[in-house]
């Protein structure tokens, strides 16, 4: 076999491995950075707003399925866990910045990752 065949090889068995023992981290393992999330300020009213607006098609429609019953982050089913995990999609999926976050007072950033069980907060 020659060097540069070997070489390949090498490379690609490398890749190989690599790739598939990222892909068997859980995904709270793969998360890194900073969560937005509900603060204590925020009235009961104030988080049913952000998860309808979170949820709805001018909020850009986010999967809300999780926060429903039998979902995986249904439990504890309280308004400030369903709108805060909808409330940091929102934020991850439109750039992570502190105005992302703000929710008109009612978000707050935060550097502990808030997910439980099998409830995964994404963090980009």
């Amino acid at each position: 076999m020659s060097l540069s065949l070997t070489l390949l090889l090498f490379i690609l068995v490398s890749t190989v491995s690599v790739t598939s023992t990222q892909r068997n981290l859980s995904p709270a393992a793969e998360n890194k950075g900073v969560w937005c999330v509900a603060n204590n300020k925020a009235t009961d009213e104030q988080l049913q707003a952000n998860i309808d607006w979170c949820c709805s098609y001018e909020g850009g429609f986010r999967d809300c399925t999780p926060i429903n019953p039998g979902g995986v982050c249904y439990e504890p089913n309280t308004l400030r866990d369903h709108a805060s995990y909808v409330m940091n999609l929102y934020y991850q999926n439109l750039g992570s910045t502190k105005d992302q976050c703000t929710f008109n007072g009612t978000g707050t950033q935060v550097r502990k990752d808030p997910s439980h069980g099998a409830c995964i907060f994404i963090s980009y």
